[in-house]
């Protein structure tokens, strides 16, 4: 005899794709488990009133939900006390102060060019411009950079080649 499912509820949640820069809106189907308020994306489909994709996803952005219900994902947080020492599972909360703590003791004792930012040009505009104020306004540092310019390199440079002009064209 199997094991009656745990009751829960579905909400949808209107987000944007977070694999690439262009921005694609979704709608994640997502289910709360009741009992322990466990949140699960069971589905995912495009927004049709977004106007970067019009309810068109490609196939990882129509594939999101599998990826984020596949096997070993992390599902809380870890923290090591030192670097030799095993990661211990910790509520996210206590691990966010705790590296906050971190970084401020550092940003004191070393001075701002310490701390770098490495950012992902998948960070929508706001996010993309929260990570400057952080990294430029708040700890008063220029050492931030994006994977985007290492990405493009080559792109431009195959651009270049095989098109004659380092950016895409207007229609591929």
């Amino acid at each position: 005899m199997t094991a009656p499912n745990p009751p829960s509820t579905t909400d949808t949640v209107r987000t944007v794709c977070s694999y690439c820069g262009v921005g694609c809106g979704m709608l994640l189907d997502v289910t709360i488990d009741t009992g322990t308020g466990r949140r699960t994306v069971v589905k995912a489909s495009g927004d049709k009133a977004h106007p970067a994709n019009r309810g068109r996803l490609c196939t990882k952005g129509a594939t999101h939900a599998d990826l984020l219900a596949a096997p070993g994902r992390l599902g809380t947080a870890l923290v090591r006390t030192a670097r030799d020492e095993p990661a211990v599972p910790t509520d996210v909360d206590a691990a966010v102060t705790a590296v906050a703590r971190r970084l401020r003791a550092i940003l004191e004792e070393h001075g701002p060019d310490a701390l770098s930012f490495y950012v992902s040009g998948q960070m929508s505009l706001e996010a993309q411009y929260l990570a400057n104020k952080l990294a430029k306004g708040f700890v008063r540092t220029n050492q931030i950079e994006s994977n985007s310019r290492l990405c493009m390199a080559s792109a431009g440079t195959g651009y270049k080649l095989s098109l004659g002009a380092d950016g895409p064209p207007g229609s591929y």
